[in-house]
């Protein structure tokens, strides 16, 4: 019969789930006292003593069948069960505690034993939280209080050995018995130090790459500054006043490069969050210091802003290499954009016509056309490019998920 979880047994049936999280072929050497998932009670684990004998002669016959006929026939009592699920859970690398639902320790694997700087050898029964880092014990009471309330819970650790940092994903599961009560917490801690190394390194990396970002971005609005004002001095050494229709004009170009500048390094960064950007004006912003000569067929679309900078950075390579070597640099040359939306998927079209140019080698590609598609690429897109004499067929494929 179903019995009420007996006090006695907690520690190796606790030793018994453990080990067979470790290795499938560890359910045939289970005390009689089974753990059981009962249906519709997902993380929590009950009882069973109802087979006890068929359990024993079945283990015993397991072990005859795993080592051989000759093989001496073990009574595998509880006792020695429990020392061999004791062995191969100091065998794992995972970090294994039994808890009381007071939070105090009733065993702990190897592992556990080194990450915490306790003696392997016991005895046991000090609080856990106070082993734990100061600045993770906060996080360490409120998942064993989850635990303890009957649900599973989970959060980051951390432990200081001699061989260094150690990181660790903490994983509370509570064992309720029969009678409904949380006996006991299972605290299975995985090491997780490279992936959080990793993830780290990854982060200052990030870090470091928006602060180049920036300091480029905040020299190249010196740089325009210094240009506009260079324009100015150079129209009044030239007699002028500094309000000549040319210095006027090319003023205003490098004020609208200026523009085009903050959403191609700033991007989503201006923008409030998750605000949707109106593609119409974001295409006028990038394209307004060529003028007349840029013709934007529009449909009436908006982006999430996440998308924003890669648009710009596209935009601005298509019109700086239309300017050195396409149609814009060509007097009569033309650049017409399009775009359509269907089912997620920006469509954009990029053609310049009115030029005469030599057809390059598609093979020969600068810095920034290779940056340019390996954003696209890591946005999920593509781009497919075509040279004809009279300028550049370009196509841009970008999902937006809003």
């Amino acid at each position: 019969m179903t019995e009420t979880w007996p006090p006695e047994a907690m520690i190796p049936a606790a030793l018994g789930y453990a080990t067979n999280r470790l290795h499938t072929l560890l359910r045939g050497f289970l005390p009689a006292a089974n753990l059981n998932r009962p249906r519709g009670a997902q993380g929590r684990f009950t009882m069973d003593n109802s087979n006890g004998d068929k359990t024993r002669s079945e283990n015993i016959r397991r072990v005859q069948e795993l080592t051989g006929e000759q093989a001496p026939l073990i009574d595998f009592t509880f006792s020695n069960i429990s020392n061999l699920q004791k062995a191969m859970l100091d065998a794992t690398p995972d970090c294994i505690k039994l808890l009381g639902a007071d939070g105090n320790l009733a065993m702990m694997n190897r592992t556990g034993c080194i990450a915490l700087n306790v003696d392997e050898h016991g005895p046991f029964g000090m609080p856990w939280i106070p082993l734990l880092p100061e600045d993770i014990q906060a996080a360490g009471r409120a998942a064993l209080a989850r635990a303890a309330a009957g649900q599973s819970a989970r959060f980051p650790g951390r432990s200081e050995t001699d061989a260094g940092t150690l990181f660790w994903d903490n994983l509370l599961t509570p064992m309720i018995g029969q009678d409904g009560e949380v006996h006991q917490i299972l605290c299975v801690s995985r090491d997780v130090t490279s992936q959080t190394v990793l993830e780290r390194e990854l982060e200052d990396a990030v870090a470091r790459e928006h602060l180049l970002a920036r300091e480029m971005h905040h020299r190249i609005k010196n740089l325009f500054s210094l240009v506009a004002g260079l324009v100015f001095i150079a129209d009044r050494e030239t007699g002028g006043d500094g309000s000549s229709a040319l210095a006027l004009n090319l003023h205003e170009k490098l004020r609208a490069l200026s523009r085009a500048s903050d959403v191609a390094f700033v991007g989503a960064e201006s923008l409030p969050a998750g605000q949707p950007v109106d593609l119409g004006n974001l295409v006028r912003a990038l394209l307004a210091p060529y003028g007349e000569r840029c013709e934007i067929v529009e449909q009436a679309a908006t982006v999430p802003p996440g998308v924003v900078t890669t648009l710009a950075l596209v935009f601005h390579e298509y019109a700086t290499n239309s300017i050195k070597y396409g149609a814009l640099g060509t007097a009569g040359g033309r650049v017409t954009v399009r775009w359509t939306e269907s089912d997620g998927v920006l469509a954009f079209t990029w053609i310049e016509t009115g030029a005469a140019i030599e057809v390059p080698d598609e093979d020969r590609q600068g810095f920034g056309t290779q940056m340019v598609e390996r954003m696209v690429r890591a946005a999920g897109g593509r781009i497919s490019r075509l040279w004809r004499p009279e300028g550049l067929i370009a196509d841009l494929y970008l999902p937006i998920r809003h």
